[in-house]
């Protein structure tokens, strides 16, 4: 069986509806979809038996963007101005694999500023509300 792999990029993220889509596709130098699993512990019962604990699962849109403040379409103004708010997103993490992940998430502004002389970048991490949605790049 022969490994297979993918490199990230060239992709695309963008957050918002159709209509009003920003792109942070330049300037995010790092993204990922990251689930996380909470298993409830088990319920022991009289006849020596278990019922099994609740299993509940969550996503976080997390990566690496590059602070663009008083730039023209500023990004990091962007999730500043719109922080606390919902929006639909899409990541491809590689267009030419054909896949794309969609869903809602909640914006958060980040980190602005940093080592004086240096190009900042800034952590983020969005909560996903509800189940992502694993599909395929329409072709263009």
């Amino acid at each position: 069986m022969a490994v297979e792999t993918i490199t990230v990029g060239a992709g695309q993220l963008t957050i918002g509806a159709v209509a009003d889509m920003t792109n942070f596709s330049s300037q995010t130098t790092s993204v990922k979809l990251v689930p996380s699993v909470d298993q409830g512990d088990a319920i022991a019962v009289l006849s020596g038996e278990s019922v099994a604990g609740d299993r509940t699962e969550s996503f976080n849109l997390e990566g690496t963007i590059l602070q663009d403040l008083g730039a023209t379409e500023s990004k990091t103004e962007w999730l500043f101005e719109h922080r606390g708010e919902t929006h639909a997103f899409e990541f491809v993490p590689n267009t030419a694999k054909g896949k794309k992940i969609t869903g809602s998430l909640v914006v958060e502004a980040v980190e602005i500023g940093g080592d004086v002389g240096t190009k900042p970048t800034s952590d983020f991490e969005f909560l996903v509300i509800g189940e992502p949605v694993l599909g395929t790049v329409a072709a263009g």
